[in-house]
């Protein structure tokens, strides 16, 4: 079976590997090596090279030497140059669609060969002993420097983050993280079952780590309904991001989870297997933050709203509160949140979060959607190989970008400051404010929002209850019911069509009746749960005050429909320009934002109609107006006003746009902050690097290891070229006349 032999191939390249190691080094620093043997073979290398092979080793071991590699590990037949191989290993770390497939048709064009299907399957095979054989000599290298495992990833990866220095000014929070679900890395099940083979990634939390925090949510008797209240701005996003229950039985994988460093380092991944975005995956990439970067910890989610709710009410609950764990929503996902939840968990109005939107995971997501194609049908071992490698590159880019990033989020705030500063110095004098005042209108928005979060209990049973009489009066309120049988005879005064009609009027009011007294039941159900003992009339002040909520309550769902249906088409819009998207799904996203555009006017015209009759009166709105709305969240004035509020400091738009600039020149400042200790980790960092390096080396070198010493300061090289252009970038930040660090 074809399982089998792949295990037994396997197997038999994990017996070699060591050596194929050391001759892999030999090759790459020494060159080909003209050797002596017992044994001369014959393998087809675009053309055919004569291979000697020395009686204790085996034959790609031979292969080696000369710098080709075979896909099968014994019996070579035809081989594969490494130089090749490397090619194709830079080429997809930084373009992660191109395909093995592509490649061997570039070769075979360029050879001038037919191309045929089994050509691939050769260069995949082989590409996956020469991934191997890097991936060993990296671990070693790795393993020298102290920086391998997936603690490190966390703990190392990004300097700016962990180098920590003595007497650096202290950042609350510490670090600033940002986590998210992504469903293009799907995977359909049954894909590639003849491979067997475990692919191990430092970036990937293992399964078993994540199903720990499957039942962690506890449910909490008597405050879910309390809760829904709150929580209802999540269901914008998550609406959007649903994965129905047809795909999910389709897809082994339906995506990734990452949690990623603001610098853009990738810290952890969860596979999501068979479900949509669970708290498990989120859960689980919280314990292992918590667990490895301890205390004052940050993280943003798209649904940061919920997601703390949701590790409140988890194992994790002690643990977060004892480490001070801050959860956030992303600058971005406030869109499509309530304007309570954006005052509450906005970065924007969090101290120590700096200018920093935690959008990291949707820019990791945009480049890494570009695996999709080629593991959607792969095994799990290659799913999990083509992802590593790609995450492998992005972190490497990412180093090169740091110091880059320092230097134009330096400019940025600079430039934040000194235009926002003299903007709020001039409004203040105009209007005769303090910074206090732009503090107090932020609270008091804030708690005049809570207080119309939802109803209240007696509004709701009361709003019920007028729902419940009217029906009754309406059920009441049926000619049949004014007559009784008796009184259809030929003497009763009834016109003669009446009296022709009686057994189809007798009918009619028999079901009458039942409608009647069944409603009359629940009616008196209902007032016997709530103890109404006196049943309300329209003269009742408490019939007349429901009345008018519930026609209050009817202009606040209009406006929430046409909130959801703003949100929904800004998701349709953003999938319309999504790369690698089919023709066919084009038109299908096309013709969805035409529905939802027709949708919007219909909720709208509904809007406008019931708009003038609130008290006070609601603007009505255009179109274009609704669709320009810059935040969601500017619905909820519009569901809430009254007279007062409008009048209120915080609810005039200069004001509350000054009020934005001023938590703006805030977090600018505390970028600067933030800013100027990781400018100096970096610098330091740079001076401890090639040390370490070279110490490294060193220890390669005496202890007999010579290859190895040679690829470190091959490294070496590598990362001193990178590292020079970071010093380059901080001289350029140094040089700033408003930089204000060490």
């Amino acid at each position: 079976p074809r399982a089998q032999c792949n295990r037994h191939a396997h197997q038999a390249w994990q017996a070699q590997l060591p050596t194929l190691v050391d001759r892999y080094l030999a090759w790459k620093h020494n060159g080909p090596e003209e050797l002596a043997g017992d044994h001369v073979f014959h393998v087809d290398v675009i053309g055919h090279v004569n291979v000697i092979q020395k009686a204790d080793e085996s034959a790609n071991a031979a292969l080696l030497c000369v710098g080709l590699l075979r896909c099968s590990p014994s019996q070579p037949r035809i081989a594969i140059r490494l130089e090749c191989l490397e090619l194709y290993h830079q080429i997809r770390r930084r373009q992660s669609s191109f395909s093995l497939q592509a490649m061997m048709k570039v070769l075979c064009a360029l050879q001038n060969i037919t191309y045929s299907q089994h050509l691939r399957a050769q260069l995949s095979a082989t590409f996956d002993v020469y991934l191997n054989i890097l991936q060993s000599v990296h671990t070693l290298l790795k393993q020298a420097l102290g920086c391998d495992g997936p603690v490190w990833k966390l703990r190392g990866a990004c300097p700016a983050c962990a180098f920590e220095q003595p007497d650096e000014p202290p950042l609350s929070p510490a670090w600033l993280h940002s986590m998210d679900g992504n469903q293009s890395a799907k995977r359909l099940d049954g894909s590639g079952s003849a491979d067997s083979r475990l692919f191990h990634s430092d970036y990937f939390i293992p399964h078993a780590e994540v199903e720990r925090f499957k039942d962690e949510v506890w449910d909490r008797p008597g405050e879910a309904a309390r809760e829904k209240r709150f929580t209802t701005c999540t269901d914008n996003w998550t609406a959007a991001k649903a994965i129905e229950e047809n795909q999910i039985q389709v897809f082994e994988q339906t995506g990734i989870f990452v949690m990623a460093c603001r610098h853009g380092f990738v810290e952890c991944i969860a596979e999501m297997k068979q479900s949509g975005e669970l708290a498990k995956y989120g859960l689980a990439a919280v314990s292992r933050l918590l667990d490895v970067c301890g205390e004052d910890q940050a993280v943003g989610h798209d649904v940061g709203c919920a997601s703390k709710k949701t590790i409140a009410s988890s194992s994790l609950r002690n643990e977060v509160q004892e480490k001070w764990l801050k959860v956030v929503v992303n600058a971005f996902h406030r869109f499509a949140h309530n304007h309570l939840c954006q005052l509450e968990n906005h970065p924007l109005y969090q101290v120590g979060f700096s200018n920093e939107d935690l959008e990291t995971c949707e820019r990791i997501f945009s480049s890494s959607n570009n695996t999709a194609p080629l593991i959607r049908h792969a095994s799990e071992f290659h799913w999990k190989q083509f992802l590593d490698l790609h995450f492998s590159q992005w972190d490497s880019d990412k180093y090169l970008e740091l110091s880059r990033f320092l230097y134009n989020n330096y400019k940025q705030a600079l430039y934040i400051i000194q235009t926002h500063l003299v903007e709020l110095e001039r409004f203040k004098r105009s209007k005769d404010i303090t910074d206090d005042d732009f503090e107090s209108w932020h609270r008091e928005e804030l708690e005049y929002l809570k207080r119309c979060v939802g109803e209240s209990d007696a509004t709701s049973i009361a709003t019920q209850y007028v729902e419940l009489l009217e029906k009754l009066n309406f059920a009441e309120y049926v000619p049949y019911l004014t007559y009784t049988p008796a009184e259809f005879t030929s003497t009763a005064g009834l016109n003669k069509s009446a009296r022709q009609g009686t057994n189809a009027i007798n009918a009619e009011y028999a079901s009458a009746l039942q409608k009647y007294q069944l409603q009359l039941n629940v009616v008196a159900n209902f007032e016997c749960q709530h103890n109404i003992t006196d049943r309300w009339t329209p003269l009742h002040r408490e019939y007349i005050n429901a009345r008018k909520y519930m026609k209050h309550r009817a202009f606040i769902r209009a406006v929430e429909e046409l909130e959801g249906l703003v949100v929904q088409r800004m998701f349709e819009l953003s999938k319309a320009n999504l790369a690698k998207t089919g023709y066919k799904m084009h038109k299908h996203i096309s013709k969805a934002i035409s529905r939802r555009s027709a949708a919007i006017h219909a909720a709208l015209e509904r809007y406008n109609k019931l708009a003038p009759r609130q008290r006070p009166p609601r603007p009505k709105l255009d179109y274009a107006e609704v669709i320009s709305y810059s935040l969601l969240g500017e619905f909820s004035l519009l569901k809430h006003s009254h007279y007062e509020i409008l009048e209120k400091p915080w609810a005039l738009p200069d004001n509350h746009e000054m009020m934005m600039k001023y938590y703006k020149l805030q977090r600018s400042q505390e970028e600067i902050t933030r800013l100027n200790v990781e400018i100096r980790r970096l610098q330091a960092w740079l001076d401890f690097d090639g040390e370490q390096m070279k110490v490294a080396a060193q220890g390669f070198q005496d202890s007999g290891s010579s290859e190895l010493a040679f690829e470190m300061e091959s490294m070496y090289t590598e990362r001193v070229r990178v590292n020079d252009f970071h010093r380059a970038q901080l001289q350029k930040i140094y040089e700033m006349p408003s930089y204000t660090g060490l």
